[in-house]
């Protein structure tokens, strides 16, 4: 086991050396009083002196290694007074860290027993009653990485560890899929996950434009706005089908825009999802729609809400402190009255 750091104190050294002396000298007192024939209860004056013999032998190695100790602890210090500076910078950031991740594994375990709390025996998904068959929707947008919001939040971390513990607490009874938005190349990592097949690919008109952004803005074209893992609904039924989940997610990340209205319009009015239930929608941000000012959020939620034929539930999770904190904003609006347009329900995470 590896000894946990500890700062040597040079008084404790000297205090260890003074304890020695003394207790040497005692010895030495009891072996004059020894040779004297003092006797001593249920020992031979022998049996003692070999003993205390013995003992100042020890004593004797003991004070070498210690004078050893002590020049080697002064070499280090003199050749490395940098290094252990940085030991004490990285404990300090290893504890921060480690505060870090114990908040972020609360609020996914919060969340968790919020989705699936069972209700009775039946274990119908809980009070909200999510439904078995979802489609779960994330936002790759780049506001997800921490060098891109003003928290310097790595949000879409937080959101990967919340979906592993939710596919990780369904059985044999959930369909699912995962649709992500945007879909550029640059939102997969290739050394997490080189045989990623981002889908659907770009189709002719795509590749007409010269450059990806132009076709991206087209309004008439979905290209780069939306991928998704399998494309309909697959049944969780083995360990092996939640693995297949899990590597995908894992190589997710986030760059571009937050093209939230394509991506839920596709999920709402594919034939391959009409079995779907519900919908999870995990976000940070307004909709490029919004945010461009191409519609307002009335006008985007009554879109949605028209689009939503056949009645799916849409619960909403808003990534980010300003989301947990419920503040006054368009994003934060917008989440909570989808959820509310929808029969579903926002968490703020």
């Amino acid at each position: 086991m590896k000894r946990p750091n500890r700062e040597i104190n040079s008084f404790n050294i000297s205090m260890l050396d003074t304890i020695c002396g003394a207790l040497g000298a005692v010895m030495i007192l009891m072996l004059i009083l020894l040779t004297q024939k003092i006797d001593v209860e249920s020992m031979t004056c022998q049996d003692v002196k070999s003993e205390l013999i013995t003992a100042s032998n020890e004593l004797a190695k003991t004070t070498e290694e210690l004078a050893e100790t002590r020049k080697e602890l002064q070499a280090y210090r003199t050749e490395h007074p940098r290094t252990i500076e940085k030991i004490s910078s990285i404990t300090k950031i290893i504890d921060a860290t480690t505060e870090k991740f114990a908040n972020v594994m609360k609020k996914i375990s919060e969340i968790k027993n919020e989705l699936f709390k069972a209700a009775d025996d039946t274990s119908e998904l809980i009070a909200f009653r999510i439904p078995h068959k979802i489609v779960m929707v994330v936002d790759l947008s780049g506001s997800m990485a921490a060098e891109n919001n003003k928290y310097r939040e790595d949000r879409l971390s937080q959101v990967k560890a919340a979906l592993k513990m939710f596919i990780a607490a369904m059985d044999e009874r959930y369909w699912i899929d995962i649709v992500y938005f945007p879909a550029f190349s640059e939102n997969i990592n290739r050394e997490v996950y080189p045989g990623f097949t981002i889908r659907p690919e770009p189709d002719r008109r795509c590749k007409q434009y010269e450059l990806r952004d132009e076709a991206y803005d087209n309004p008439a074209l979905t290209c780069y706005k939306y991928g998704y893992f399998e494309g309909k609904l697959v049944n969780i039924l083995s360990e092996n089908d939640k693995y297949g989940f899990y590597k995908k997610i894992a190589c997710l990340q986030p760059y571009h825009d937050t093209p939230t209205e394509t991506a839920l319009e596709f999920v709402l009015t594919n034939r391959k999802y009409e079995d779907a239930a519900g919908i999870i929608l995990f976000s940070d941000g307004q909709p490029d729609s919004i945010r461009k000012k191409k519609l307002s959020r009335e006008a985007l939620l009554k879109k949605i809400r028209g689009m939503n034929r056949s009645d799916k539930k849409i619960f909403t999770v808003g990534i980010g402190t300003e989301f947990r904190n419920q503040e006054d904003s368009d994003a934060v609006d917008f989440l909570k009255e989808l959820a509310v347009q929808n029969r579903g329900f926002y968490i703020g995470f």
